[in-house]
């Protein structure tokens, strides 16, 4: 090669290499398309999951957080169920339960929130159709205020 050009020996080879990398690009398409959307939907699928988790534990911390604020039984009660109302969860597949049992001085309030995550429209054969998230807290009663 003299001078940067090639010679002919030299550009029949390059041609004929070239000539059997052909439709290359499309096979690695094929092949890596699927692969790539399946991450994709993992990513998504991982996404609801955490979003779910958040919610589930917002809910359940705001309500008896509000509950424990209260002054009686009926009225602690009423604030759980008023705050969950209020949250992402009404909108969504959640169901809860508040223990007011141990509303006295010192004492706590519980509640619980359990939501559903949709899973199935994702078409992944090996997730399953819908899982559960649930989440629990526990909020204490102040012991220097006045309850009922």
């Amino acid at each position: 090669m003299k001078g940067g050009f090639r010679t002919g020996a030299a550009r029949r080879h390059l041609a004929a290499r070239r000539a059997g990398e052909r439709g290359t690009m499309s096979v690695e398409m094929v092949v890596i398309a699927p692969v790539l959307l399946m991450v994709v939907m993992l990513v998504v699928a991982a996404g609801r999951w955490v979003s779910a988790e958040g919610m589930a534990q917002a809910a359940a911390r705001d309500a008896a957080r509000a509950a424990s604020m209260e002054r009686s039984v009926g009225a602690a009660a009423r604030a759980a169920s008023a705050s969950l109302a209020a949250a992402d969860t009404a909108n969504a597949a959640c169901t809860s339960a508040t223990d007011v049992s141990g509303f006295s001085r010192g004492g706590s309030v519980e509640v619980t929130v359990s939501c559903e995550v949709r899973l199935a429209d994702l078409g992944l054969v090996f997730l399953p159709g819908t899982t559960t998230v649930s989440s629990n807290s526990v909020s204490p009663v102040d012991t220097w205020r006045g309850t009922r």
